[in-house]
Parts: structure tokens; sequence; C-alpha cells
């Protein structure tokens, strides 16, 4: 009897265990709404780098770059990244549609919580057709790199970024 309590416990115990592990946490990003009046049509092409093409939400340490654990953006950062450029813009005024005589290339450059500078770093270049280029950058400070805040962060400097590419395009366009 002693046996099989032993073996009941120790099942239980690893049943536990199991129910304290949890899945990823999944992380989406805002669109910004800035008070523009575009008018006109463009295109928008997004592109990232290994490992910015993943869904993974990459965090730069003193020795390299890890992902954070327990947290995933909602869908591959260049896809939910162009759907939130697409979405400000649109916000701002533009139509945005495949075929436009206006494209805006868009290159994520950084999109990273910094562990050593406990920040969150949001790097964007963008061009014009083949024209005018700038680069976006934001930073927001980061106090713990576990939980939701470095995905919080990152999507308030992302917001940042977006709000002045929207006036940027407005100005250029």
């Amino acid at each position: 009897m002693a046996t099989r309590l032993s073996f009941l416990l120790a099942f239980a115990l690893a049943l536990a265990g199991c129910a304290a592990t949890t899945a990823p946490r999944t992380y989406d990003l805002s669109a910004a709404a800035p008070a523009l009046h575009a008018r006109g049509t463009l295109a928008v092409d997004l592109t990232a780098e290994p490992p910015l093409d993943g869904d993974l939400i990459v965090v730069r340490t003193a020795d390299g770059l890890e992902r954070l654990g327990g947290a995933h953006w909602a869908e591959i950062l260049p896809r939910l990244a162009q759907s939130r450029v697409t979405e400000s813009l649109q916000n701002a005024g533009w139509r945005v549609a495949e075929a436009a005589a206006v494209r805006l290339r868009v290159s994520v450059r950084r999109f990273e919580v910094d562990s050593v500078r406990r920040e969150a770093v949001v790097e964007l270049a963008v061009q014009i057709n083949s024209g005018q280029a700038r680069v976006f950058s934001a930073r927001e400070g980061v106090g713990e790199i576990t939980g939701a805040e470095p995905a919080q962060a990152l999507d308030r400097a992302f917001s940042r970024v977006l709000g002045d590419l929207a006036r940027w395009t407005v100005s250029n366009v």
C-alpha cells in the first residue's frame, strides 16, 4: 500500500509539473494613428533578415542574440510589421495597394530588447521608390527582461517609429 501511495504521489507531482508548464505567450503590435490627411496610393514592401524574419522576440545580451523565453509574436515579424505599417499609413489617409506608382521599401534593421542597456530598440530603413530615404528609430526603457514588459516596450517604440514614418511620407510623396 505504501508503494502504491508513493507511486500515486509521484504521479500527481509529475502531472502538477506538466500543468505548471504553459504555452508561450503571444504578443501583437499596434499601428499608429497620426492625425494626417494624406491623399494618394502607396505600395509597401517590408523585409527583415534573420533572426528578425521569424516570430521570436529577440533579446541582445552581452554574449549575443537570444530569444525571449516564453514569448513570441502573433505571426512572423515581417508580416506583422508590414500589416501595422500599412494600417498606420491608412490611418494617415493613404490608400495602400500592390499596384501603385509610389512604393515604400521598408527594411527592419533592429527590433530587439537590449538587455545590457535595458531598452527596446526599433530601427526601420525606409526608401520611397529609388529616391528619398531615411532611417527611423526609437528606444523605450525596459525594467525587466521577462514577462510582457519587453514586448510592450517594443510595441511602444514601434508605434513611435510608425507615426514618424507616416508624417515623413506625407511630407515627401
